[in-house]
């Protein structure tokens, strides 16, 4: 059903025509009794006591949620000032909660194979590494290809095979050793810098790259063709720190150092790549399977929702939200709002913080007529707190929320 069909009646509407009846029997002498009987007639028998006991919990309310003390005093353009801080936090919230369902760094993300085919998600972001999980355990099928292409192979291992997906959708094996290592040379980025500056002062060109390997001796070599080769080697013979620190991580994890090449790029510390012929037959496979990759990448990136969504809000009986939308993420609105109650908490203080400042705009209350002004006061109270007239409805769109009025009906 759409807004308009909801919104086929406004209790704005119902407001004037109450005014309207109201003036008129205050006209006469028997004011009391005649606006009694107006109220009455349009709102059966409700007793002036009670609305203006309900107007006393709703402005209660209103100060509770403003902070203020029972004994202080409130006035309605504190009340709509109040209403539309809160009305700005909720739009804010909901905004960053929708975009927040989804993963906000792929590339911070690994994914782990293991023997029976089960990814697992890795990354040092919670957030990121839950959404991941819970899609992938609602595809276990893409796991389970991967396995069987290894499989088919003949690529067999107990251990668990670590991937990660670049933006274009392309998996590739992570070689752990040579991460690790990376690691271990990133913590000692003083050996890059001065090895970069011994080249400087040699006049030697490392904006295009510079590879090192160990040779048969042990000794870490520039390559050949590299200018001054000789001059670059002495100087790698005579400050060993650089290839120590490699050598100690390579005996740790049991690395033949033939296996090794570093690179010193135009900028940044020294890189390291391990030559792994296990990975390289694993990435062989995975270069195969483009079209699982895709499915995991785009099944990832289309977990977050975009801000700028419509949809409505409707508040249940129970005080629980219902979301109405076209749009076909609805049901992940929906599930927002259910995990995070206190955004329904807030959506419903807006909703009656509302009800009080719409009855008095409506009627154009005289601030010198106290009487009346209790009078409609106390009757918009008793309308916004009705479970069987009207109810707003929240309409977010843009990224904002407005509220509008409709009948209470179920969707």
């Amino acid at each position: 059903m759409s807004i308009s069909g909801i919104n086929s009646y406004n209790y704005n509407n119902a407001l004037f025509q109450w005014q309207g009846q109201h003036l008129k029997g205050t006209t006469s002498g028997g004011s009391k009794n005649s606006s009694s009987s107006n109220l009455e007639s349009l709102f059966g028998n409700t007793s002036m006591i009670s609305q203006l006991s309900s107007m006393i919990e709703l402005t209660k309310y209103a100060m509770d949620a403003m902070g203020l003390s029972s004994d202080s005093r409130v006035t309605f353009n504190q009340i709509s000032k109040y209403r539309e801080q809160l009305q700005t936090e909720f739009s804010k919230g909901v905004k960053e909660g929708l975009a927040n369902m989804g993963i906000s760094d792929l590339a911070g993300l690994s994914f782990s194979l293991d023997s029976n085919g089960v990814l697992s998600a890795l990354g040092d972001n919670a957030a990121d590494r839950k959404a991941a999980q819970a899609w992938l355990d609602a595809n276990p099928a893409l796991g389970k290809e991967l396995r069987d292409a290894l499989d088919n192979a003949g690529i067999e291992s107990e251990d668990a095979v670590q991937l990660r997906i670049s933006a274009g959708g392309k998996l590739s094996v992570v070689n752990n050793t040579a991460e690790n290592i990376q690691a271990a040379l990133d913590d000692k980025a003083s050996l890059s810098k001065d090895l970069r500056t011994a080249l400087e002062k040699m006049g030697v060109d490392a904006s295009k790259g510079l590879s090192f390997k160990f040779d048969d001796q042990g000794n870490l070599a520039v390559s050949d063709d590299t200018e001054q080769a000789e001059a670059v080697n002495q100087w790698l013979a005579d400050n060993p720190g650089l290839a120590n620190a490699v050598k100690a991580q390579l005996e740790k994890r049991n690395v033949d150092a033939s296996a090794v090449t570093l690179r010193l790029g135009g900028e940044g510390n020294i890189k390291i790549s391990v030559n792994n012929a296990g990975l390289n037959d694993i990435q062989a496979v995975l270069d195969q399977q483009s079209s699982a990759g895709n499915k995991i990448r785009e099944g990832l990136e289309g977990l977050g929702v975009d801000p700028n969504i419509n949809f409505s809000i409707q508040v249940n009986n129970n005080g629980s939200v219902t979301i109405i939308s076209d749009h076909p993420d609805r049901d992940k609105v929906q599930r927002f709002f259910d995990e995070h109650p206190e955004m329904v908490k807030k959506y419903r203080q807006i909703e009656t913080l509302s009800g009080i400042d719409d009855a008095r705009k409506a009627m154009q209350i005289s601030p010198s007529d106290m009487r009346k002004r209790i009078q409609i006061e106390s009757m918009s109270a008793w309308w916004a707190g009705s479970g069987n007239a009207n109810s707003y409805f929240g309409n977010y769109a843009g990224g904002n929320l407005s509220l509008l009025t409709g009948l209470n009906l179920n969707i």
